[in-house]
C-alpha cells in the first residue's frame, strides 16, 4: 500500500478482523518490523528506528494502566521515564493539563480500580498524550465499552483530537465508529486498501462490493440491461431515472440500493410479501420478498402506519438516481 496521513487529521483504518489494519498500526509504532517499504514521519524516516525514539504513542485495546499507581502517577509515568523529576513543576503542570483535557480533574488521586471503563480509557489517553507525540495510535480502544458509553467516548475522542491538534490514527472494525469520528477512512480488505476517502464519499459512492457491504447496509440485485432501464433476475423493471448511471451491454451486472433509499409507493417497481418486520425505535426495517430468489430491506419512518406485518403485500420504489452499479 501507499498511504499518506495528513497533519492534525483523525484518520481511521477500518476493516474486518485479520485484514492488516493492526499490523500497519504496529509497524508505525515500531512493534512490527516491515520486510519491505518505508515509513516516514514528516521529513524523518522511522521504520529503522527503535520504538522509543519515534514521536508516536499508542493506546491499546487493553488500557494497561498500573493498578497500584494513582491516575496522576499513571499519566506522569511516561514523562518520568524521560528523566523528568516526579512532582516537578513541569510534570505537575503537564498532568494537570491532561486531566483537564480528558475531563478527569477531580479524579487524580484515585486508583484505576476505582474508575469506570470509560474513565480508565481517558486515563490511558491522557498518559499517551502527556508526552506530546506527533502521532497518537489507537488500537480499538473503545471495543470493551458498552454501546451508550462507546458513543459518548466517540464524541470525546473527536473533541480531544481537535483540541490537541495531534494526528490520530484509529483502528476499528466498527463502521459506525469510523464514520462518526474519521476525517478520512481507509477501508482494508485482505491486506490492501479497498477504498480511501471521506465518510460521505465511502457511503455514497463505494468503489466496489466489499466497501458497499462493509459501510452501512446495502441491497444487491442482479440486473440485465433492457431498453429504458434494467430488469432484475425475478422480472422487476427499473427505469433509467432510478439508476445512478445507465447500464449497457449484455452481461448481467449488480446494482446496490440502500434500505433508506427505498420508499413505500403504490404500484412501485419492487413488490412482494413482507417476510420480516423489525421495529428499532427511530425506524421500521421491512424485508420484502420481490421474487423467488431475491428480497430487499427497506427502512421507513417509525411513524409509518401502512402494511408492515409479516405476510402483508408491499410495493417499494427506489429514490431517483439511488440505485447504483456496484463493481466487484
Amino acid at each position: 500500500m501507499d498511504l499518506e496521513i495528513l497533519p492534525a487529521e483523525f484518520f481511521v483504518l477500518l476493516g474486518p478482523s485479520g485484514c492488516g489494519k493492526t499490523t500497519l498500526l504496529r509497524s508505525i509504532a515500531g512493534l512490527e518490523q516491515p520486510t519491505n517499504g518505508e515509513i516516514w514521519l514528516g521529513e524523518q524516516r522511522i521504520d529503522q528506528m527503535p520504538p522509543y525514539r519515534r514521536r508516536v504513542n499508542t493506546v491499546f485495546q487493553a488500557y494497561a494502566l498500573f493498578p497500584y499507581l494513582t491516575v496522576r502517577q499513571n499519566i506522569a509515568f511516561g514523562l518520568e521515564m524521560e528523566g523528568k523529576k516526579p512532582r516537578s513543576p513541569e510534570v505537575t503542570s503537564r498532568v494537570d493539563e491532561m486531566l483537564e483535557l480528558v475531563g478527569l480533574t477531580d479524579f487524580g488521586s484515585r486508583k484505576p480500580g476505582q474508575l469506570s471503563g470509560g474513565q480508565q480509557q481517558r486515563v490511558a489517553l491522557a498518559r499517551a498524550l502527556a508526552k506530546n507525540p506527533d502521532v497518537l495510535l489507537l488500537d480499538e480502544p473503545l471495543s470493551a465499552l458498552d454501546l451508550k458509553l462507546r458513543r459518548e467516548m466517540q464524541t470525546e475522542l473527536k473533541r480531544i483530537q481537535v483540541e490537541s491538534g495531534i494526528t490520530f490514527v484509529f483502528v476499528t472494525h466498527d463502521q459506525e465508529e469510523a464514520m462518526s469520528m474519521g476525517d478520512r477512512i481507509a477501508v482494508f480488505n485482505r491486506g490492501r486498501i479497498a477504498q480511501l476517502g471521506e465518510p460521505r464519499e465511502l457511503y455514497g459512492s463505494p468503489a466496489n462490493r466489499f466497501v458497499a457491504e462493509f459501510i452501512g447496509e446495502m441491497n444487491f440485485l442482479t440486473v440485465s440491461a433492457q431498453p429504458g432501464g434494467v430488469r432484475t433476475a425475478d422480472g422487476a423493471h427499473l427505469h433509467d431515472g432510478l439508476l445512478s448511471e445507465p447500464v449497457t451491454g449484455s452481461a448481467p451486472v449488480t446494482i446496490g440500493i440502500r434500505p433508506e433509499h427505498l420508499r413505500v409507493a403504490e404500484g412501485g417497481e419492487l413488490s412482494g410479501e413482507v417476510v420480516a418486520s423489525q421495529f428499532i425505535g427511530t425506524d421500521l426495517r421491512l424485508c420484502v420478498s420481490i421474487g423467488p430468489t431475491e428480497s430487499v430491506w427497506a427502512r421507513v419512518d417509525a411513524g409509518y402506519h401502512g402494511p408492515s406485518a409479516v405476510g402483508s403485500e408491499l410495493s417499494l420504489t427506489p429514490d431517483p438516481g439511488k440505485a447504483q452499479v456496484v463493481r466487484s
